[in-house]
């Protein structure tokens, strides 16, 4: 086994024979060798050196891993495994280290802490290769049981699995993760196969552990022609459309957001500043039309007459109009689930609206506008129905501060109100100190973990 350091000055060599030797790319001189007699005392199946050249990892056929000190070459440690090692893949940005094991298990071993932070199972025959994503998520392992299976480091879980006609016998992903290339047992040719998960969602959840592997054409230039062809296509695009949905709320003692876009609540206090801020500083003024000839009435001081019928009729139409103005939309489903106990329906029609829109529907509640006090009590039940579920907790928030900024010359003033206020007072102050208790939790644990030495 071969292994070349990052920086491309030195290059070690194992040996059958349990030495492993160091030699310069450029003049080819010898460097140096591990152990004082060799470093293993059977078969060198591997060998990889980290990316700042600090530690050499050498792996055994007897399944033990030494740790060396590069340039000084003394042993650090030696972690013995369960099984024989037939193949060693190192990713040195993250300093993860895959071992294939011949009893077809993968260790997963962490260079910082020297332990083995991952076990996976499921090959039925000696594992040929093995690959990691750009980014160390995923490691992909290929077998003789012509097997290509995709692990997610960070779960821990098996996300992808198929088999293909001819074992891999290699196999490699681009710098970008887009691409696998994979080379398979007497075949001459390459394949390629596209990641889909960087064309098109895909939902990436763990395979049960009884799943069965599907058998997957080689990827070929070629289009479907046959029926058969089409209805394997057609199962790709199923299968891959088949997204994981999350529960609506996974726990109901957990504060659980909308997912509303931002812009639906966030500004939906300052409207009236968004909309002066939009105003134009001098707006278009239009030409008065004056009558070719302006009546007069007869006097000493000619002066102009006036229409007075249309200044009686402007008089007419100041009215009170409050108590004519039919209660908005917002207001007949308060009411609605004030009778029935049930808000489902106002709190799907809030979501439905845009800042504007919810803006408008709140202050037509207001008793001079043809909402009432029942309808501002009721609103303040819609609330506390929402907080005590523990759902939707932005939005709801800032529908309150939006209400209590219209209304609250009207609910201070009113004595009906005063022990709705008092309860929902109650429940926002419990609701926050649960959401408080917990950041303050992980806040602490976060900032012990940044200044403890461990």
């Amino acid at each position: 086994c071969v292994e070349i350091t990052s920086c491309g000055n030195f290059g070690l060599i194992g040996y059958s024979s349990g030495h492993v030797d160091v030699y310069n790319m450029q003049s080819g001189i010898h460097r140096g060798c591990y152990g004082k007699d060799k470093a293993h005392e059977c078969c060198v199946q591997g060998v990889v050196v980290d990316g700042l050249n600090q530690v050499t990892v050498t792996a055994g056929q007897d399944g033990e891993l030494k740790f060396w000190r590069f340039k000084q070459k003394t042993l650090l440690i030696a972690v013995r495994l369960d099984a024989a090692v037939s193949s060693v893949l190192l990713h040195r940005e993250s300093s993860m280290l895959a071992v294939a094991r011949d009893d077809f298990f993968v260790n997963i071993i962490d260079l910082e802490t020297r332990k083995v932070v991952r076990k996976f199972t499921g090959h039925e025959n000696r594992i040929t290769d093995m690959t990691f994503s750009s980014d160390a998520r995923w490691l992909v392992t290929a077998a003789m049981d012509c097997s290509l299976r995709v692990w997610d480091l960070p779960t821990g879980r098996l996300i992808d699995c198929f088999l293909v006609d001819s074992a891999i016998t290699s196999l490699t992903m681009s710098p970008t993760s887009d691409f696998l290339v994979t080379s398979h047992l007497d075949d001459l040719g390459v394949y390629l196969w596209s990641n889909k998960t960087l064309f098109s969602h895909v939902g990436l959840t763990a395979l049960p552990d009884n799943y069965e592997p599907r058998l997957v054409n080689l990827p070929t230039t070629r289009r479907p022609d046959t029926d058969a062809d089409k209805e394997e296509v057609a199962d790709e695009e199923e299968f891959v459309r088949a997204e994981f949905k999350s529960a609506d709320q996974i726990s109901s003692e957990l504060v659980t957001l909308s997912l509303l876009p931002n812009s639906r609540w966030q500004n939906i206090l300052n409207l009236d500043i968004v909309k002066l801020r939009n105003k134009p500083k001098q707006p278009p003024k239009a030409p008065k039309a004056a009558p070719f000839f302006l009546p007069t009435v007869a006097g000493l001081q000619p002066k102009f007459a006036l229409p007075e019928k249309d200044m009686e009729a402007e008089k007419s139409k100041q009215v009170s109009v409050g108590s004519l103005m039919p209660l908005c939309t917002l207001g007949k489903l308060l009411l609605e689930g004030a009778a029935t106990q049930s808000y489902t329906k106002v709190l799907d029609y809030v979501k439905s609206l845009g800042p504007s829109a919810v803006d408008v529907e709140i202050r037509s509640l207001e008793p001079d506008l043809g909402g009432s006090l029942e309808v501002l009590g009721a609103f303040l039940g819609f609330v506390r129905d929402t907080l005590k579920t523990n759902k939707n907790f932005e939005i709801i928030q800032a529908y309150l501060a939006l209400f209590l900024k219209v209304h609250g010359d009207v609910l201070s003033s009113s004595a009906l109100l005063t022990s709705d206020l008092e309860s929902l007072a109650a429940d926002q102050s419990a609701s926050w100190s649960h959401i408080q208790d917990s950041m303050n939790q992980t806040l602490c644990f976060v900032n012990y973990l940044r200044t403890a030495v461990l």
